[in-house]
Protein backbone atom coordinates (compact mmCIF):
# COMPACT_ATOMS: atom_id res chain seq x y z
CA UNK A 1 0.00 0.00 0.00
CA UNK A 2 1.19 3.69 -0.47
CA UNK A 3 2.36 5.06 2.77
CA UNK A 4 1.20 8.62 1.69
CA UNK A 5 -2.40 6.93 1.35
CA UNK A 6 -5.02 7.10 4.28
CA UNK A 7 -5.90 3.72 5.75
CA UNK A 8 -8.94 3.12 7.67
CA UNK A 9 -7.80 0.66 10.35
CA UNK A 10 -5.30 3.51 11.47
CA UNK A 11 -8.23 5.71 11.62
CA UNK A 12 -10.22 3.47 14.06
CA UNK A 13 -6.90 3.46 16.33
CA UNK A 14 -6.60 6.78 16.57
CA UNK A 15 -10.31 7.42 17.74
CA UNK A 16 -10.62 7.18 21.74
CA UNK A 17 -11.83 3.10 22.76
CA UNK A 18 -15.07 4.35 23.12
CA UNK A 19 -16.22 5.65 19.86
CA UNK A 20 -14.67 2.98 17.56
CA UNK A 21 -17.90 0.89 17.96
CA UNK A 22 -19.99 3.56 17.74
CA UNK A 23 -18.58 5.03 14.55
CA UNK A 24 -18.23 3.18 11.24
CA UNK A 25 -15.40 4.47 8.99
CA UNK A 26 -14.50 3.99 5.47
CA UNK A 27 -12.25 5.37 3.69
CA UNK A 28 -11.63 5.68 0.16
CA UNK A 29 -9.21 6.69 -2.56
CA UNK A 30 -10.94 8.62 -5.07
CA UNK A 31 -14.93 9.36 -4.53
CA UNK A 32 -16.52 12.27 -6.48
CA UNK A 33 -17.46 14.01 -3.08
CA UNK A 34 -17.56 12.49 0.70
CA UNK A 35 -20.64 14.50 1.24
CA UNK A 36 -22.13 12.88 -2.27
CA UNK A 37 -21.36 8.99 -0.82
CA UNK A 38 -23.32 9.74 2.74
CA UNK A 39 -26.19 11.48 0.92
CA UNK A 40 -26.87 8.30 -1.05
CA UNK A 41 -28.02 6.61 2.84
CA UNK A 42 -30.79 9.29 3.09
CA UNK A 43 -33.26 7.93 4.95
CA UNK A 44 -30.81 4.39 6.60
CA UNK A 45 -29.97 3.99 10.38
CA UNK A 46 -26.46 3.04 8.83
CA UNK A 47 -26.18 7.14 8.13
CA UNK A 48 -26.00 8.01 11.71
CA UNK A 49 -22.86 7.97 12.47
CA UNK A 50 -21.47 6.41 9.44
CA UNK A 51 -17.89 8.73 8.71
CA UNK A 52 -16.64 8.71 4.89
CA UNK A 53 -13.06 9.63 4.53
CA UNK A 54 -11.23 10.40 0.91
CA UNK A 55 -7.51 11.10 -0.02
CA UNK A 56 -8.63 12.72 -2.80
CA UNK A 57 -11.77 14.26 -4.29
CA UNK A 58 -13.11 14.62 -7.66
CA UNK A 59 -16.00 16.47 -7.26
CA UNK A 60 -15.17 18.22 -3.75
CA UNK A 61 -17.16 21.71 -3.05
CA UNK A 62 -17.73 24.10 -0.71
CA UNK A 63 -20.72 26.65 0.20
CA UNK A 64 -22.91 27.57 -3.35
CA UNK A 65 -21.73 24.64 -5.33
CA UNK A 66 -17.88 26.66 -5.61
CA UNK A 67 -15.13 23.82 -6.11
CA UNK A 68 -12.84 22.90 -3.33
CA UNK A 69 -9.36 21.76 -4.22
CA UNK A 70 -9.04 18.07 -3.14
CA UNK A 71 -5.47 16.89 -4.63
CA UNK A 72 -4.75 13.06 -3.70
CA UNK A 73 -2.80 12.49 -0.31
CA UNK A 74 -2.21 15.62 1.20
CA UNK A 75 -5.16 16.85 3.06
CA UNK A 76 -8.30 15.64 4.77
CA UNK A 77 -11.84 15.34 3.27
CA UNK A 78 -14.22 13.94 5.43
CA UNK A 79 -18.01 13.99 6.00
CA UNK A 80 -20.23 12.50 8.74
CA UNK A 81 -23.58 11.75 9.12
CA UNK A 82 -25.54 12.03 12.38
CA UNK A 83 -29.31 12.18 13.50
CA UNK A 84 -31.54 14.67 15.80
CA UNK A 85 -34.40 13.78 16.91
CA UNK A 86 -36.50 16.95 16.74
CA UNK A 87 -37.60 20.19 14.50
CA UNK A 88 -35.14 21.89 11.75
CA UNK A 89 -34.58 24.84 13.99
CA UNK A 90 -32.88 23.36 16.64
CA UNK A 91 -29.84 23.07 14.07
CA UNK A 92 -29.79 26.41 13.94
CA UNK A 93 -25.70 27.30 13.96
CA UNK A 94 -24.84 23.82 13.32
CA UNK A 95 -22.21 24.72 11.00
CA UNK A 96 -20.73 27.05 12.88
CA UNK A 97 -20.88 25.15 15.86
CA UNK A 98 -19.09 22.26 13.85
CA UNK A 99 -16.53 25.10 12.98
CA UNK A 100 -15.94 25.41 16.53
CA UNK A 101 -15.48 22.12 17.44
CA UNK A 102 -12.98 21.33 14.69
CA UNK A 103 -10.69 24.20 15.78
CA UNK A 104 -10.98 23.15 19.20
CA UNK A 105 -9.55 19.64 18.25
CA UNK A 106 -7.14 21.03 16.29
CA UNK A 107 -5.75 23.36 19.29
CA UNK A 108 -5.54 20.40 21.52
CA UNK A 109 -4.45 18.36 18.95
CA UNK A 110 -1.54 20.21 17.04
CA UNK A 111 -1.27 23.40 19.21
CA UNK A 112 -2.43 25.72 16.01
CA UNK A 113 -5.11 28.31 16.79
CA UNK A 114 -7.82 28.83 13.97
CA UNK A 115 -10.01 31.51 13.54
CA UNK A 116 -13.25 31.26 12.15
CA UNK A 117 -15.02 33.60 9.23
CA UNK A 118 -18.60 33.51 9.23
CA UNK A 119 -20.09 31.43 8.38
CA UNK A 120 -18.40 28.17 8.00
CA UNK A 121 -14.13 28.69 7.00
CA UNK A 122 -11.13 28.19 8.88
CA UNK A 123 -8.92 30.95 8.93
CA UNK A 124 -5.11 30.87 10.19
CA UNK A 125 -2.68 33.96 9.52
CA UNK A 126 -5.18 35.66 7.49
CA UNK A 127 -5.68 32.44 5.00
CA UNK A 128 -7.83 29.83 4.46
CA UNK A 129 -7.37 26.27 6.11
CA UNK A 130 -10.07 24.81 5.93
CA UNK A 131 -14.36 24.89 5.43
CA UNK A 132 -17.36 22.94 6.81
CA UNK A 133 -20.20 21.90 4.29
CA UNK A 134 -23.21 20.67 6.71
CA UNK A 135 -26.35 19.46 4.48
CA UNK A 136 -29.70 18.64 6.37
CA UNK A 137 -31.27 15.42 4.30
CA UNK A 138 -34.81 16.36 5.23
CA UNK A 139 -37.46 15.46 8.31
CA UNK A 140 -37.39 11.75 8.91
CA UNK A 141 -39.76 10.13 11.42
CA UNK A 142 -39.42 13.08 13.65
CA UNK A 143 -36.05 13.88 13.55
CA UNK A 144 -33.38 15.97 11.11
CA UNK A 145 -30.51 13.65 9.22
CA UNK A 146 -27.82 15.56 8.22
CA UNK A 147 -24.32 15.35 6.44
CA UNK A 148 -21.51 17.48 7.58
CA UNK A 149 -18.04 17.82 5.81
CA UNK A 150 -14.93 18.86 6.27
CA UNK A 151 -11.66 19.91 4.15
CA UNK A 152 -8.55 20.89 5.95
CA UNK A 153 -5.44 22.00 3.99
CA UNK A 154 -2.65 19.42 5.94
CA UNK A 155 0.19 18.89 3.38
CA UNK A 156 -1.01 21.00 0.65
CA UNK A 157 1.81 20.91 -2.28
CA UNK A 158 2.30 24.34 -3.28
CA UNK A 159 1.60 23.21 -6.92
CA UNK A 160 -1.39 21.59 -6.13
CA UNK A 161 -2.49 24.89 -4.80
CA UNK A 162 -1.47 27.08 -7.23
CA UNK A 163 -5.22 26.90 -9.25
CA UNK A 164 -6.85 28.30 -5.90
CA UNK A 165 -7.73 32.14 -5.75
CA UNK A 166 -7.80 33.17 -2.68
CA UNK A 167 -4.72 33.37 0.17
CA UNK A 168 -4.42 29.78 1.70
CA UNK A 169 -2.07 28.02 3.95
CA UNK A 170 -2.25 24.28 5.84
CA UNK A 171 -1.64 22.81 8.75
CA UNK A 172 1.97 21.56 7.98
CA UNK A 173 3.05 25.09 7.41
CA UNK A 174 1.50 26.35 10.44
CA UNK A 175 3.54 23.66 13.06
CA UNK A 176 6.68 23.30 10.51
CA UNK A 177 6.61 20.02 9.96
CA UNK A 178 4.60 17.43 8.23
CA UNK A 179 1.18 16.18 9.70
CA UNK A 180 0.02 12.61 10.55
CA UNK A 181 -3.52 12.27 8.92
CA UNK A 182 -4.26 9.53 10.67
CA UNK A 183 -3.91 11.28 13.91
CA UNK A 184 -5.36 14.21 13.01
CA UNK A 185 -8.75 12.76 11.07
CA UNK A 186 -9.05 10.49 14.75
CA UNK A 187 -8.71 13.78 17.01
CA UNK A 188 -10.82 15.53 14.59
CA UNK A 189 -13.84 13.22 14.00
CA UNK A 190 -14.19 12.39 17.75
CA UNK A 191 -14.51 16.31 18.89
CA UNK A 192 -17.47 16.95 16.18
CA UNK A 193 -18.89 13.43 17.28
CA UNK A 194 -18.58 14.48 20.79
CA UNK A 195 -19.69 17.77 19.97
CA UNK A 196 -22.78 16.92 17.88
CA UNK A 197 -23.89 15.31 21.14
CA UNK A 198 -23.59 18.22 23.05
CA UNK A 199 -25.50 20.60 20.29
CA UNK A 200 -28.13 18.26 20.67
CA UNK A 201 -28.79 19.30 24.31
CA UNK A 202 -27.67 22.64 23.97
CA UNK A 203 -27.60 24.31 20.58
CA UNK A 204 -25.25 26.49 19.45
CA UNK A 205 -25.09 28.28 22.90
CA UNK A 206 -22.79 26.11 24.15
CA UNK A 207 -20.77 26.98 21.20
CA UNK A 208 -21.09 30.70 21.08
CA UNK A 209 -17.96 31.76 23.56
CA UNK A 210 -16.09 29.32 21.67
CA UNK A 211 -16.98 31.11 18.65
CA UNK A 212 -16.53 34.41 19.81
CA UNK A 213 -12.91 34.04 20.79
CA UNK A 214 -11.94 32.79 17.47
CA UNK A 215 -13.90 35.66 15.01
CA UNK A 216 -12.05 36.18 12.46
CA UNK A 217 -14.30 38.85 11.43
CA UNK A 218 -15.35 41.12 14.75
CA UNK A 219 -14.63 44.41 15.05
CA UNK A 220 -13.74 44.37 11.13
CA UNK A 221 -15.59 46.32 8.86
CA UNK A 222 -16.90 44.16 6.03
CA UNK A 223 -19.77 44.22 3.08
CA UNK A 224 -22.16 41.50 2.51
CA UNK A 225 -22.97 39.94 -0.18
CA UNK A 226 -26.78 40.96 -1.39
CA UNK A 227 -29.60 43.57 -3.30
CA UNK A 228 -28.21 46.07 -2.14
CA UNK A 229 -24.91 44.74 -0.35
CA UNK A 230 -24.60 45.42 4.05
CA UNK A 231 -21.20 47.57 4.66
CA UNK A 232 -20.48 47.52 8.31
CA UNK A 233 -18.49 46.23 11.47
CA UNK A 234 -18.99 42.87 12.46
CA UNK A 235 -19.74 42.71 16.05
CA UNK A 236 -19.82 38.86 16.74
CA UNK A 237 -22.60 36.68 16.15
CA UNK A 238 -26.23 35.99 18.44
CA UNK A 239 -26.97 32.68 20.16
CA UNK A 240 -28.76 31.33 16.69
CA UNK A 241 -25.79 32.13 15.06
CA UNK A 242 -26.65 35.03 12.78
CA UNK A 243 -23.49 37.65 12.02
CA UNK A 244 -24.24 40.82 14.11
CA UNK A 245 -23.37 44.07 11.86
CA UNK A 246 -23.66 47.94 12.88
CA UNK A 247 -24.73 49.36 9.24
CA UNK A 248 -25.53 52.88 8.76
CA UNK A 249 -29.31 51.66 9.53
CA UNK A 250 -28.36 50.39 12.78
CA UNK A 251 -27.80 46.95 13.85
CA UNK A 252 -29.07 44.10 12.02
CA UNK A 253 -28.47 40.49 12.53
CA UNK A 254 -27.86 38.10 9.03
CA UNK A 255 -28.52 34.46 8.76
CA UNK A 256 -27.50 33.69 5.44
CA UNK A 257 -24.89 35.10 2.93
CA UNK A 258 -21.15 36.16 2.42
CA UNK A 259 -19.26 38.38 3.99
CA UNK A 260 -15.71 40.10 2.41
CA UNK A 261 -13.24 42.23 4.44
CA UNK A 262 -12.90 46.03 3.46
CA UNK A 263 -9.66 45.97 4.90
CA UNK A 264 -6.26 44.79 5.16
CA UNK A 265 -5.12 44.00 8.45
CA UNK A 266 -5.03 41.89 11.64
CA UNK A 267 -8.28 41.79 13.76
CA UNK A 268 -8.64 44.64 16.41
Amino acid sequence: MDSNLLCADRVIKALPIALRQVLQVAVYDTVGSTNDVLREKKGQAALHGAVVIADQQTEGRGRRGRRWCSPAGANLYCSMGWRFSGSLEMLTGLSLAVGAMVAEQIKTHLGVDLQLKWPNDLYHNERKLGGILVEVLGDEAGGQSVVIGFGLNVNMPEEEGASIERPWTDLGSAVGAEVDRHALAGAVVAGIAQGLAQFAESGFAHWHAVWRHRDYLLGRSIVLDGTPPISGIACGVNDCGALLVESAAGRVAIAGGEASLLEIGPAS
